[in-house]
């Protein structure tokens, strides 16, 4: 049970740095819509970037999954040779598919591809890394950003097809209810 708060405490975290920079959004609306900007001046109360709108994929078995309900974490080392690679590619598929990516540092720096890592602490690591699961980077995650469900995806650096066919197979997982 405790071990559920903290990764519900964990998690939470996570996504508040997502929902602190809608308010920020918001209040920037608010400022534009007062001074007139037809760019802008939509009801505030209409647009809210904290819910992001529906980024529809359809897997191999035709099941359908909404992108903007899952989050991709990745544990990284700047020093790492093999997140060097590996990250780069990670950027770019989530750019191209939508799909968000959080990435944690191990050792509180970033790379080229994610400069503003988040420090890995002990409580986000026990998290993750399930016991025997071993510590590596880069090692990424598939979290349902709603219920918190977490799935492991890779451990060590893949080609984009890789990471594309992994993905696959574990959103089908996820949708299933079955655990793996």
């Amino acid at each position: 049970m405790m071990r559920k708060r903290i990764k519900t405490a964990c998690l939470s975290a996570l996504l508040l740095s997502v929902t602190a920079q809608a308010s920020t959004w918001d209040d920037i609306r608010a400022i534009e819509a007062e001074k007139g900007n037809p760019s802008t001046s939509a009801p505030v109360e209409t647009v809210n970037p904290a819910v992001k709108p529906a980024r529809w994929s359809t897997l191999t078995n035709g099941q359908r999954v909404n992108l903007a309900d899952w989050r991709v974490v990745v544990f990284m080392q700047s020093t790492c040779a093999y997140c060097h690679r590996f990250d780069p590619m990670l950027k770019a598929f989530s750019e191209e598919s939508g799909l968000s990516v959080t990435a944690f540092s191990l050792d509180a720096k970033g790379d080229d591809a994610f400069p503003d890592a988040l420090q890995a602490t002990p409580e986000v690591m026990v998290q993750f890394f399930t016991p025997g699961m071993p510590v590596a980077t880069p090692t990424t995650f598939l979290v349902n950003v709603h219920t918190l469900a977490t799935y492991p995806l890779l451990q060590g650096a893949v080609d984009k097809p890789a990471l594309a066919s992994r993905l696959d197979e574990v959103f089908q997982v996820a949708m299933s209810g079955r655990v793996k």
